[in-house]
């Protein structure tokens, strides 16, 4: 179990090792004490091994004073946490055990109080309504976004954005609040969009820094910036500062496409350059934030996980992500060469010549073929966007494009049972992830499923190619994918998708956080969807993936949210094997079929 090279590793990562290979006698926390425990039954046993004795032992107490507590700071793993930072070009930065999710919460408790303004991008993830709006009492400015055909989540409609129509939706929230020099607190940006379209955060920046202390760059999906010359001045810890630059926060999900284990994540600070100013967030305040949202009992691979992630990336992250963008330009290539209708989001035609038909060299350092603006011109959607890029480390492929039009999450089922696995897909739309563990191998296989679904599965019939499901499909797999379409075009699913991500919410007389306090204390009742409209929600709605709310805690049911939500609930009864999943409104089954529950307020507005 010893490794004669592990005194090349990283400081924390290296004690760890060391108690391993020579473990303590141990009489604290935690109970298993080095899978002692799981060997005295023969099912613990099993356990063990097939987990391997590593993990077990690896699992130890910050009672050592050795290894000590990861929460103080201190010692190996504050020289972790230090590295990091210089890795990412941060002032200080935190490692979180427990997700983006708790570290885009943490960021919020630390900045916001009561009566705060929050600028608010509409496709943010679930955590940041949860720390910004439910958990603080603190309205919303929302931004303007984006909504692609296939619901592609795209970016925030900087057609429509300006300093002086967002100083006045202020004023009409809190109107001491619209000279006021910085009217928000803090705006809240998903600089990375789940389905691959990256912010401009130089753009941001020098934007939003005159009307706010700081922006929250949520990054879970991010990180790579900093290593990709392409996307260098899309990096937000990269951007120029000076004492009028807002301060920054950057929270990145380091399990998506770095290398750490599921749930580690990581928070930068950068404000030295507004240290004297006010409105500053000093890091003790930060970090009383962090100790409030943490486990004390931390699973120290976890923590190993962050410092080699940032150890790796120091030493190799320009090589392995330049490899990376490579095999993804060439897979793309591949696909477009391959399949007619399943086709790899990108503008289709530079300088009047086929995308793919450029070298792999060229298409990795040139904007022009991750040009966001050009694709949504070319796709029907007017606009001036040039504040975004086609994120070259997401594989997003469009199933409606050509003359066979496939919902997407057929296509997800058939690549799970060829033990492909997609991150997500929408109504049109699935992703693949590419980062640094992918291989040409793995590209192959997804590539000949890709052509195997068109020329052979479409006609075959659906019990053949999918032999499992719960609900049996008479006809062709191309009959299943007519049958969705014809329920996607009926109940107008993308056209409603759309509109509900593209008109902004209807508010309420009371906030998110009122409406949870409400929800706590009993002023709630559960209505039928086609009851909810005009009622004000207690619950954030959305489908899940992305975990972008639909309607939040707060606001008020409206016409075409109630028909969005009929329209799941219909697609859950009709093709429960493909449906998507719901959240933040209750199943209940009613004569056979399931029908959707939401709580609302006894106040009602």
């Amino acid at each position: 179990m010893a490794n004669k090279n592990s005194s090349s590793l990283p400081p924390f990562t290296r004690t760890l090792l060391r108690h391993i290979t020579h473990p303590d006698i141990p009489f604290d926390t935690p109970g298993h004490h080095g899978g002692q425990f799981y060997q005295l039954t023969k099912e613990g046993k099993i356990f063990t091994e097939i987990l391997g004795s590593p993990m077990f032992l690896s699992d130890i107490s910050d009672s050592d004073e050795e290894l000590g507590d990861p929460s103080a700071h201190e010692g190996a793993a504050g020289m972790a946490e230090q590295s990091a930072a210089a890795v990412w070009h941060a002032d200080r930065t935190w490692f979180v055990l427990h997700g983006t999710s708790v570290s885009n919460r943490i960021c919020a408790d630390a900045l916001l109080s009561p009566g705060d303004l929050v600028l608010f991008d509409r496709n943010n993830h679930k955590s940041l309504y949860q720390g910004a709006l439910l958990r603080n009492d603190t309205r919303a400015v929302y931004l303007n976004t984006q909504r692609l055909p296939g619901g592609i989540i795209g970016g925030i409609d900087t057609d429509v954005l300006t300093r002086k129509r967002l100083r006045a939706e202020a004023g009409k929230i809190d109107p001491t609040k619209k000279n006021k020099k910085h009217p928000f607190r803090v705006a809240c940006i998903e600089s990375t969009t789940y389905d691959g379209f990256i912010a401009d955060a130089t753009y941001f920046i020098q934007l939003l820094s005159p009307i706010c202390d700081y922006i929250l760059f949520d990054s879970a999906w991010g990180g790579y910036e900093a290593f990709l010359p392409l996307l260098t001045s899309y990096d937000p810890l990269q951007a120029p500062t000076d004492d009028t630059t807002c301060g920054i926060l950057v929270t990145q999900s380091v399990h998506k496409q770095l290398c750490g284990f599921s749930q580690t994540s990581q928070i930068h600070k950068k404000d030295t350059h507004i240290k004297n100013k006010k409105y500053y967030l000093p890091d003790d305040v930060l970090d009383n934030a962090f100790l409030m949202n943490i486990s004390t009992s931390p699973y120290f691979p976890l923590f190993a996980a962050l410092e080699m992630n940032a150890y790796i990336h120091q030493k190799y992250g320009k090589k392995l992500w330049k490899q990376s963008i490579t095999q993804a330009i060439e897979l793309r290539k591949k696909i477009l060469h391959s399949c007619e209708n399943i086709r790899p989001f990108l503008p289709r035609h530079i300088n009047g010549k086929p995308w793919e038909t450029y070298s792999t060299e060229e298409i990795a350092k040139n904007p022009l073929f991750w040009n966001y603006k050009n694709k949504l011109q070319e796709i029907g959607i007017a606009t001036k966007n040039t504040h975004y890029l086609i994120d070259p480390c997401k594989i997003l492929l469009t199933t409606n494009e050509g003359a066979k039009k496939i919902p997407a999450a057929v296509l997800s089922l058939y690549s799970q049972n060829k033990h492909i696995i997609p991150e997500k897909c929408g109504l049109h739309s699935i992703l693949f992830l590419a980062e640094p563990g992918n291989t040409k191998e793995k590209g192959d296989n997804l590539l000949n499923a890709l052509a195997e679904f068109e020329n052979n599965a479409w006609n075959k019939p659906v019990k053949e190619i999918f032999p499992t499901l719960s609900k049996t499909y008479n006809g062709t797999v191309k009959d299943l994918c007519s049958a969705i379409e014809t329920l996607i075009n009926t109940h107008k699913g993308e056209t409603l998708e759309t509109k509900l991500f593209t008109i902004l919410p209807t508010p309420s007389s009371i906030n998110g956080k009122k409406a949870t306090d409400a929800f706590t204390k009993g002023e709630r009742k559960s209505l039928p969807l086609a009851q909810l409209e005009n009622h004000v929600a207690l619950e954030c709605a959305m489908i899940y993936p992305p975990g972008i709310c639909a309607i939040a805690a707060g606001e008020i049911w409206t016409t075409t949210a109630v028909k969005y939500f009929q329209f799941i609930e219909t697609y859950i009864n009709q093709f429960p094997d493909f449906a998507p999943h719901c959240v933040g409104l209750h199943i209940e089954e009613e004569q056979g079929q399931k029908k959707l529950y939401g709580y609302v307020w006894t106040k009602r507005k």
